[in-house]
């Protein structure tokens, strides 16, 4: 079965609701939101990553979602959410 990303979400009507991939975003986008941090900008990582030396994730890896040069916070967490709610529909559909 594949995944239609402009499939309705949970209504059987098309004209109502969210489609799939309007979902998928806005649960991404909850899940970047809950940690601010995670919307800074390389640098900001970078300087953070030093100063809290020996704290974070496991294995040295850092969750750090790329910020562009001149992209506000919010532009980024809206690109990176439709880019994981993409991304998921494109797994599903494997």
């Amino acid at each position: 079965m594949r995944t239609d990303p402009q499939d309705p979400a949970h209504s059987p009507d098309p004209e109502k609701g969210l489609t799939k991939r309007e979902y998928f975003a806005a649960l991404a986008m909850q899940a970047i939101l809950s940690d601010p941090e995670d919307m800074d900008t390389e640098e900001e990582a970078e300087d953070r990553e030093e100063e809290e030396e020996g704290e974070g994730m496991e294995n040295g890896e850092r969750k750090y979602y790329g910020r562009k040069d001149g992209e506000t916070c919010i532009e980024c967490c809206c690109r990176v959410a439709v880019e994981h709610a993409d991304e998921l529909i494109r797994a599903l559909n494997k």
